[in-house]
Order: C-alpha cells, then structure tokens, then sequence
C-alpha cells in the first residue's frame, strides 16, 4: 500500500480539491462533480485534517489557496492531466478498428470472404489495400497488422510465419473443356499462358515454374500480358487462357469451381508470407485476439 494513503484516504478527494481550487468556489464544484455544497467542504475537511495544513483561505463568497494549497494544486493538476492523457489514448486505441493490411488480390480473394467470418464480436476488422509492401509503412499504434510476402527487411516489426507460398496451373471449367485435357506440363507452352508485366511483378513467372521441373519456357512474341494480378485472375475466369495461381488468391475459386486446375503439380516457392506489425507497442487484447486467428487460418493448403 503506498503511503500516501495515510494521508489522503481516497483519491476521490483530489478530484474534489482539484474542482474546488480550479473554480474557486465550493459551489461551482460541486455543481460539476454533481455533489451537494456540503460535500465538497466535507471533503476538502477531511483532506485538510489528512495533511494537517489549511489549503484555502474562506473568504465571504470566495476561495483563496494557500501557499499549501497552492503547492498541492500545481501538483494535482499536472498529475491529472497526465492521466487524462493516457486515458484518452488507451481508450481511443482500444476503440479503434483493428487494420488488417494485405496486398490487393489478397486482399480482394482471400481476406475479404474471411473477415466476417471472425469469431467475436469485439473488434471491428477494416481492410486496408497496398500495392508494393516494400513501400509499407505500419503504424505502431497496437490496432495495425500486415499479411506479406516478398520484403523481408523487416526491422523493428514483429514477423510471425504465416504460410508458404504455394502456386500452381488454372484456368476456367470452359477453357479446359474447350482447349484440354492437359496430360503433363510439358503441353502447357502449346496454350495460351496468361503473364503479369515483370515490371510490375517481382515474383515467381511461368518461366521459374517451368523450369523447377526442367522445363525451358521461352515467352514467345504476342503473350497475353497484365500489370495487375487482379486482370489475370479475370482473364482466366473469363476462358482467355490459363494463369498461375497462388493459393491464397485463387484458392477459394477453384474450391467453389470457378476455376480449375488442369494439372496436379503445385510449388511451393522459397517466398513465404508473413504476419507482421510493428514493436515498441504491443497490440491491444483485441488486436491480438484478430492477429492469433489470422494465423490459424494461414496454414491453408493447396488441394
């Protein structure tokens, strides 16, 4: 027990004295504490008696502080505001949306069908899309999390694995009826392979998926070409040809049968995901609460 509970009984008495010498008046105090006036002097008695010093000077219909008093004062109202502070920050973190940071086909095919699927109703999830998570920058305000993969210069962030990278051939029930059966990868040069613009993209290409099974690929002239992720996965819905899929795009597209895969080699690349978010923070209890289910649902497998 702190000491100085010997002579200050109760903290509800340096709120009283906090109104009381701010307004300068007993009754202004307690009409904003909603109190009665004989409270107020009670309190003020009783934390006078505690200290054994006078704090105010009672003059007719006015409040004066005593040097005491005074002393008290300046120390009471830096520590309050102090707390107030704090308090408004805690409260407003703790009020906050829990930010869940994913790439744009992430994001669009495989977080999104998930977020109201989160267990609890005592955190809001909101989505927020990037282009580029080597520009990301996360806040360290305890609500703010990012699903990665690629940059791996992730100082001063916390970095949990989250799942592998895994990829593999689909394309649209139509394409392969119109086009297949495919009977090994070695047929996949002979159709139409939809690319994403290596200006854009930095990852994995039909040549690097070819060639781990010792497939030379050279792209011929006149390919099908996209600088978002997003144009290929329509384009493969659509019939056009056939794309890379990443499990955690495509995923929920061929288990429901929108897409297909012509052919049952999948890889799993060097290019793993991860959850991260930075320290000098933690996360509040709901954060954590959304980051550790986020995690259980990481571990998907390619099927």
């Amino acid at each position: 027990m702190r000491d100085m509970r010997r002579f200050i009984p109760s903290g509800n008495l340096l709120y009283v004295f906090d109104a009381a010498a701010r307004l300068q008046s007993f009754t202004k105090a307690s009409e904003e504490l909603n109190v009665t006036p004989a409270a107020i002097s009670h309190a003020i008695r009783q934390l006078e008696t505690g200290l054994g010093a006078s704090l105010f000077h009672r003059k007719h219909r006015q409040l004066q502080l005593t040097d005491d008093g005074e002393k008290l004062f300046r120390s009471v109202e830096s520590g309050l505001d102090q707390i107030e502070r704090t308090a408004i920050e805690i409260h407003s973190t703790a009020a906050s949306d829990i930010k869940v940071y994913a790439s744009i086909t992430v994001g669009t095919y495989w977080l999104l069908p998930r977020i109201s699927t989160y267990p609890s109703h005592d955190a809001r999830i909101e989505m927020q899309l990037y282009n580029s998570d080597k520009k990301l920058d996360l806040p360290a305000d305890g609500v703010s999390m990012a699903i990665t993969n690629g940059r791996v210069d992730w100082q001063g962030h916390e970095v949990l694995p989250f799942t592998a990278e895994m990829m593999f051939p689909v394309c649209s029930p139509g394409y392969l009826e119109k086009h297949g059966p495919l009977s090994s990868l070695a047929d996949l040069p002979a159709h139409n392979l939809l690319h994403l613009d290596s200006h854009y993209h930095e990852g994995a290409t039909w040549r690097d998926f070819l060639a781990h099974y010792g497939l030379n690929y050279t792209l011929p002239g006149g390919v099908s070409t996209f600088n978002n992720y997003i144009l290929v996965v329509h384009a493969v819905l659509s019939g056009a040809g056939i794309g890379l899929g990443w499990q955690h795009s495509v995923g929920d597209l061929v288990a429901s049968g929108a897409l297909v895969r012509p052919l049952k080699e999948a890889q799993t690349t060097t290019n793993d995901f991860f959850l991260v978010y930075r320290k000098g923070r933690p996360l509040t209890p709901r954060a954590a609460g959304v980051r550790d289910w986020l995690l259980g649902l990481g571990s998907l497998n390619a099927s």
